[in-house]
């Protein structure tokens, strides 16, 4: 198999893993923010704000980085297990350093009263994910397992929630089904990377942390900022207002969160197979393959976007019930910042890291979250989850712009014509959502459903007057 089919087969398996990542809440959520209330939906995701706090200490950006440095040395097999030993024990002295975090946090934050069962039970996914070592299968590129063994233990998880979650009393036995997911992996994880790769990752005093902690350091740094201007609504949501709005949040949010993720899934594939071949390949050859990635993100993201923002108020309604309904304000908000966070995840995950630039990586994350923070407490006192959202955006677009002015002089990318067929299908998507509302805002499950079949074939159109020859490569998977 080619590099370039690898690499799209690789893409098309994670986009299916992201596209159940969307499956899943669609099923359940629905259900689970009925049953809880906004209250202890809200209760449940402010308590899982710190948590991911604790989840980034014990993870130190290991994950970048020993995917980026494994890449490179993953036909040396001597080498790749002397790798593996010193990341798996520096990943076990951070987590040990994250849970004396959390147990302080319980122990001396009048806030986390009444919060301790929940943050435990939550909290017992740091310690899984540092013994599944999830970043071997990346480094191998072996998308085929990560996708298939995702699907089977959030397919596990979303039973168990439908059977046993049935009351807002059982808001603690939907964080355990919220965890059970993560467990199952990285349990079959230890298993598979064992018998598939032969690699058995110890503990060892050997680390070279000369040599590995600088860049994890920086990546941690960078995995920080974006952690705080990914969370820090909730939590300063939770601070400053209350558990109510932070559920309306969360409603907007998960939406947001989700449609991003699905788009951002070809570019996680990406990352190793550009590490390797870097060097290896000639300039003009590797702008013409950022561009291509750019260029179908672009494409979809300006409709998805659109789409989002018309549907809003239909979208929130259908799924959560009318108590969420103002929720669909901030959702308007985060559906513009759709593409600004796909294109800033580019430049920062595809080029800068992959290049090494972790010292810009952390001044562009740092800055955004700085954006994020000061303003979050500057606005949610007044507005509230609009607040929330609109610092979000600005954070996104922030660190798009820095992500250009840092890659400028590193790739020649080429995206006018995207752009072009984007804002074309961006205004036709608004035109047909707008009309579709009109005759029929009673309905809106009829009105989601035909505005996404009918924008679809819309988009589908556009491509084909526009761009003909990049509709048939997308089609059929070739050059």
């Amino acid at each position: 198999m080619s590099s370039q089919s690898s690499l799209r087969k690789n893409a098309v398996l994670n986009t299916i893993k992201q596209i159940c990542t969307i499956i899943y809440p669609i099923i359940t959520f629905p259900y689970i923010s009925r049953v809880l209330g906004k209250y202890y939906y809200g209760k449940v995701n402010f308590s899982n704000s710190i948590v991911s706090y604790i989840l980034m200490i014990a993870a130190l950006g290991i994950t970048n980085y020993s995917i980026r440095e494994g890449s490179r040395i993953k036909d040396n097999r001597k080498e790749l297990q002397k790798f593996c030993n010193q990341i798996f024990s520096i990943n076990i002295c951070s987590m040990i350093v994250a849970y004396i975090v959390l147990f302080l946090l319980i122990c001396f934050w009048k806030k986390l009263d009444g919060y301790t069962l929940l943050l435990l039970i939550q909290a017992s996914t740091v310690l899984f994910n540092t013994i599944g070592t999830d970043w071997i299968n990346s480094i191998f590129e072996d998308y085929e397992f990560i996708t298939i063994r995702y699907i089977i233990c959030q397919g596990i998880a979303v039973v168990l929630m439908l059977l046993l979650v049935h009351s807002k009393n059982d808001y603690l036995l939907y964080a355990v089904t919220c965890s059970i997911g993560t467990i199952l992996a990285n349990i079959m994880n230890v298993t598979y990377i064992r018998k598939h790769y032969d690699l058995h990752p110890r503990l060892t005093l050997h680390m070279d942390l000369h040599r590995n902690m600088k860049p994890i350091f920086m990546l941690f740094g960078s995995a920080v900022a974006t952690t705080i201007y990914v969370n820090s609504d909730i939590t300063i949501l939770g601070l400053l207002k209350n558990e109510s709005e932070v559920g309306l949040y969360t409603v907007s949010s998960k939406f947001y969160t989700m449609l991003k993720q699905m788009l951002n899934a070809s570019l996680t594939v990406a990352v190793p197979r550009i590490s390797h071949e870097r060097d290896s390949v000639k300039p003009q050859t590797l702008n013409r393959h950022l561009s291509r990635i750019i260029g179908s993100l672009i494409i979809f993201s300006f409709p998805i976007s659109a789409g989002l923002f018309s549907l809003s108020r239909n979208i929130i309604v259908l799924f959560s019930g009318v108590e969420y309904e103002m929720a669909f304000t901030s959702l308007q908000i985060l559906s513009i910042s759709i593409i600004f966070a796909t294109m800033a995840s580019f430049f920062i995950n595809v080029i800068m890291i992959s290049f090494g630039m972790e010292t810009q990586v952390l001044f562009a994350t740092m800055f955004s979250a700085l954006i994020n923070i000061v303003l979050n407490f500057v606005l949610i006192p007044a507005f509230g989850q609009n607040a929330a959202a609109f610092t979000t955006l600005l954070s996104e677009i922030s660190i798009f712009c820095l992500g250009i002015f840092y890659t400028r002089k590193k790739v020649k990318i080429s995206i006018r014509r995207n752009v072009v067929i984007a804002a074309t299908e961006f205004a036709a998507v608004m035109v047909i959502c707008a009309g579709i509302r009109h005759f029929l805002s009673s309905n809106n499950f009829i009105t989601i459903f035909l505005c996404v079949i009918l924008c679809a074939a819309a988009c589908l159109g556009i491509l084909f007057c526009l761009d003909k020859d990049d509709v048939k490569k997308l089609i059929h998977f070739r050059k």
